[in-house]
């Protein structure tokens, strides 16, 4: 009976240190104002970002990295994702540069 008692006890030592901050913290105040997303994604990114994760794993299907061939992997698979998201890093700077 004993073991059942530290086991309750540890379970309440738990619980105070989780809900006791909350109890005591109160209400926070409520903002008057919904929140703004400071980026939305546009469709182009969004396929984008599907694409970067479905090429590099489509190709590993196909050459099976893990037999050996790391590197036609990394070079077919990984580098054009590399080499796209690089280009589009570079532009985007650029752009904001100019406005």
């Amino acid at each position: 009976m004993s073991g059942l008692m530290e086991i309750l006890l540890i379970v309440m030592i738990a619980l105070g240190i989780f809900m006791l901050p909350r109890l005591l913290a109160g209400k926070p105040e409520k903002k008057d104002h919904s929140p703004v997303h400071p980026y939305r994604l546009s469709g182009w990114m969004r396929l984008a970002l599907v694409a970067s994760f479905l090429w590099p794993a489509l190709l590993a299907l196909y050459f099976k990295p893990w037999n050996k061939q790391w590197s036609v992997f990394l070079y077919v698979a990984v580098g054009p994702v590399a080499l796209a998201w690089g280009v589009s890093w570079v532009v985007s700077g650029f752009m904001k540069k100019q406005k």
